[in-house]
């Protein structure tokens, strides 16, 4: 180490004390630095005593302990991680507002790791990467194998589910079951897609439109469907089931705030006609917008087989029956992201891969429109369920 690296480390405290000298002597440090030097390069062992006594001091951080093992900042960290380099102790800085932390090493362990030694870590790191990469490459193998296995399993369960169908009744039945069946898997990556919209970074623009596609293709599904004589179509209201938008005059805002209610929709409960008479007060209504429409499809044939699905009312109003000349049902709503249905298991991902379902589904859209003309004249692009 040269004297200007220790003069940078070292104090002029510390190097007195460690060469036995009155604390007082009347000399530089740069003086005092130069009895050090000549003492090390005198006396081979006090190199040793000097980094026994300040290891802390003479630490190695981490640019140059790259530099004296001749390796890289990921070849470093990683003999970190797998204990070749111990830590002596962190040390910290701040940057941009933040404390940040690094580790430095015993010099002395440093300087006794041989070249031999790092050729050999970065040989056991070679084969251990080779070994990884084959292992990888044999359960990526078993993946695919047991996959293709399970898909095998649902094709063949579909079959027969298909010959369960025949055996009770027409075609026209079988392609209303069939597309009520690819329907409900659709919804599915609907909701699937809806949720890694919300968790992706990269890519949630194309989820989002993944989603808009797939509720797209289910609710042309179900303006098809509640034409087939099996279908049975009702209404869903909802304890509140209209949309409010609302904005309080300065007037009636500054009451609400002055009467310490803890909202605007507390203040318009006690306060509605006032604000709806109000010229200045935004009260607008949009109703049964939380409202839904409730298709099921079912046959006497196969009592036990009901498929239903549910379309905002905003979106079926244009297709379906008023509401008032429907029955109502009542529904206990489920916790969590959506009101009804559900998303996918991750079985149903390899058994139901969604560009399987994109192709079964148009398949049996395209059969089932062989019995019923095509349900309206829009191409359904803004049928896109929220």
């Amino acid at each position: 180490m040269e004297a200007q690296q220790l003069n940078r480390m070292l104090t002029k405290a510390q190097i007195l004390a460690f060469l036995g000298l009155d604390h007082k002597l009347k000399e530089s440090k740069e003086q005092v630095m130069e009895r050090l030097m000549k003492l090390i390069d005198e006396d081979a062992t006090a190199w040793q005593h000097l980094l026994e006594m300040y290891p802390e001091e003479l630490a190695v951080e981490p640019v140059e302990a790259q530099t004296l093992l001749q390796c890289t900042l990921l070849e470093r960290r990683r003999w970190i991680e797998e204990g070749k380099l111990p830590v002596l102790t962190h040390r910290q800085f701040r940057k941009a507002g933040r404390t940040l932390g690094y580790p430095v090493h015993d010099r002395r362990m440093i300087l006794a790791i041989t070249q031999e030694d790092v050729a050999k870590w970065r040989g056991e790191h070679t084969a251990r990467t080779k070994q990884n990469r084959h292992a990888g490459s044999q359960k990526s193998a078993e993946s695919r194998k047991e996959h293709q296995r399970l898909r095998k399993e649902q094709q063949d369960a579909w079959q027969a589910l298909i010959m369960q169908w025949r055996s009770h009744g027409s075609s026209g039945l079988v392609a209303t079951l069939e597309l009520a069946y690819w329907t409900v898997w659709s919804s599915r990556w609907a909701k699937e897609n809806q949720l890694k919209s919300r968790r992706a970074t990269k890519y949630a623009t194309r989820y989002l439109e993944q989603k808009s596609t797939w509720y797209q293709h289910k609710n042309k599904a179900m303006r098809l469907l509640a034409q087939t004589p099996y279908a049975r179509l009702s209404f869903y209201r909802p304890p509140e089931p209209h949309k409010i938008s609302l904005h309080l005059c300065e007037t009636h805002y500054e009451e609400k705030r002055e009467g310490y209610y803890e909202s605007i929709w507390e203040y318009l409960g006690l306060n509605t006609q006032e604000v709806k008479a109000c010229p200045r007060c935004l009260y607008a209504e949009e109703k049964d917008y939380y409202s839904l429409y409730l298709l099921e499809i079912q046959t006497e044939a196969i009592p036990d087989l009901v498929f239903s699905f549910h379309m905002p009312y905003p979106l079926g109003q244009k297709h379906f029956p008023a509401p008032s000349t429907l029955p109502s049902v009542a529904h206990v709503e489920q916790e969590g992201f959506f009101r009804f249905g559900r998303t996918l298991y991750e079985a149903e991902k390899i058994t139901h891969r969604e560009k399987d379902v994109q192709t079964r589904f148009e398949e049996a859209l395209s059969r089932l429109q062989a019995y019923y003309p095509a349900p309206g004249t829009g191409n359904g692009t803004n049928d896109t369920q929220q």
